[in-house]
């Protein structure tokens, strides 16, 4: 029975020191270094463009490709950013217009 007992003992000694190793305070304070994290920056030209008869912003969009791969309505919105009076009406011929063309850039990890 004594052996049974001190089995018992040891186990529950080694599983609190187990706990205490992995989720306890000497795990939090031997490893409190913060890891960097890198973000990709998105950024993008402003190209002028004279819109001539029949231009659509697809046709746009075509003429003058991004650098990187961008999704159409992320750019969509970078468009009406750009060109807040075209948000309600049609693009008409003879009206300049600011294209966003998207560059490639590096990974900024801080």
């Amino acid at each position: 029975m004594r052996i049974i007992g001190l089995a018992v003992f040891i186990l529950i000694i080694s599983y609190i020191i187990k706990i205490d190793l992995l989720d306890g305070t000497i795990s939090l304070a031997a490893f409190s270094k913060t890891e960097t994290e890198c973000v990709e920056q998105v950024q993008y030209e402003i190209f002028p463009v004279q819109t001539v008869e029949g231009d659509t912003l697809l046709s746009l969009f075509g003429v003058y490709p991004s650098e990187v791969w961008i999704s159409f309505p992320e750019r969509l919105e970078t468009f009406y950013k750009e060109n807040p009076h075209l948000r309600n009406q049609n693009i008409q011929p003879g009206e300049f217009v600011k294209i966003p063309i998207y560059k490639d850039t590096n990974l900024s990890c801080s």
